[in-house]
């Protein structure tokens, strides 16, 4: 038993720019409080109330499909409780990525959606916020694939902390268990799980759709990037097997002129040996042991650039492990050898951060700051560049 209460996806900054969530939270709680305060002063009774505003097969009014979302079981506070941690936990730092109209109407939308699939299965009534809720956990997946929640341990463990594809996943799972056997009628069950599930699919699609058509910034945290990073190492895989890793893992990023070239350039057993361990050690996700051979290629070879992705994933893996200046060199070479790539302004950023603030060189900082196209920029980074560059002078 796990209850979550945060992300560690979400800064001070972006705190201060959330409201939706917060709204969304009091409205559900208003919503539960209404039904027995109404009920207490003879206006309607309980179940008069569920009853107006819960979406149901039979009698189907259009603006119950958002009406529902608000409704929370009035047997007991826990199905309340529960879906606004969820919805805190999630909502904050996709709010924060997305913004608040979108945000908004992802949700709205998200559980329209999920209450509609939930009576068409079930053709009966249905309340609570959990579609809404999935969706909103959905489009965090979607943004944050890697990042982790952190919560109480009901089992006394006290606060811990656990990947939030491992808690969705597992969330995921217990549904499609329960929604099968819903199908077949082994069992019956009162909660939602195709609303669960259809909320989840349409916050993962929502997601993926932004980032896909560049409504949002693309970021080394999304599910875009992990889905390309899978990609390209199945690409080195079966390259490995077929015994010809490096010219398959530059082939995505290189032209075929280009590539006969490297095939000519690569004239020593030692590189030939280098690149294939730097292939096989990425595709295994050591990105040490790769960081470490692509380190001695330098050395053997000082102008000896990878592909894109490795290029860049290897540089920031060196400079993480405590050389910057080889990664440094290593992002130079980038930027020349890959000028027309999407994420080469960004590169060039993080080199002029490691010029700058760790080796001390802000000469050759300044210059590579001055070589930025502002406008290529992800908005989010242009404030940064700003304060970089007065930084520098």
């Amino acid at each position: 038993m796990f209850l979550p209460l945060g992300t560690d996806h979400l800064s001070s900054a972006h705190r201060r720019r959330i409201i939706v969530v917060p709204v969304l939270l009091a409205l559900n709680v208003l919503t539960y409080a209404t039904a027995f305060w109404g009920a207490g002063r003879g206006f309607w009774s309980v179940g008069g109330f569920y009853q107006k505003l819960a979406l149901d097969w039979d009698g189907f009014v259009w603006w119950n499909m958002f009406s529902y979302q608000f409704l929370h079981d009035p047997n007991g506070i826990w199905h309340l409780l529960g879906n606004m941690f969820f919805l805190w936990t999630f909502g904050l730092a996709a709010e924060a990525r997305v913004g608040r109209v979108r945000f908004l109407l992802a949700y709205l939308l998200g559980g329209a959606l999920a209450g509609v699939a939930q009576i068409a299965v079930s053709q009966g009534s249905v309340i609570g916020a959990s579609g809404s809720v999935s969706t909103v956990a959905g489009l965090f997946i979607a943004l944050f694939p890697g990042a982790r929640i952190y919560g109480l341990s009901l089992i006394g463990l006290g606060m811990v902390a656990i990947p939030a594809s491992f808690f969705i996943i597992l969330y995921v799972a217990i549904d499609l268990v329960d929604a099968l056997l819903d199908l077949t009628g082994i069992r019956r069950s009162s909660i939602g799980n195709f609303a669960h599930l259809a909320g989840m699919a349409f916050g993962i699609g929502i997601g993926l759709t932004l980032l896909w058509l560049k409504q949002l910034p693309r970021t080394e945290t999304d599910l875009l990037h992990a889905i390309s990073q899978w990609q390209r190492r199945r690409t080195f895989r079966a390259a490995m097997r077929e015994g010809n890793a490096w010219s398959a893992s530059s082939a995505s990023s290189t032209p075929p002129s280009r590539l006969a070239a490297n095939a000519a350039d690569t004239h020593s057993e030692l590189e030939r040996a280098l690149r294939a361990e730097i292939a096989t050690f990425y595709a295994q996700r050591d990105f040490p042991k790769a960081a470490d051979r692509y380190r001695r290629l330098l050395a053997d070879r000082s102008d000896a650039v990878l592909s894109a992705e490795l290029q860049i994933d290897l540089a920031t893996q060196l400079i993480s492990a405590g050389d910057p200046t080889t990664g440094a060199h290593a992002l130079s070479l980038f930027v020349v050898r890959f000028p027309n790539d999407h994420r080469s302004e960004e590169v060039k950023l993080l080199l002029a951060t490691v010029l700058a603030r760790t080796l001390g060189q802000s000469d050759r900082a300044r210059g590579v700051l001055a070589d930025i196209r502002e406008g290529m920029l992800p908005t989010d980074k242009r404030t940064y560049y700003h304060a970089l560059m007065d930084e520098v002078g």
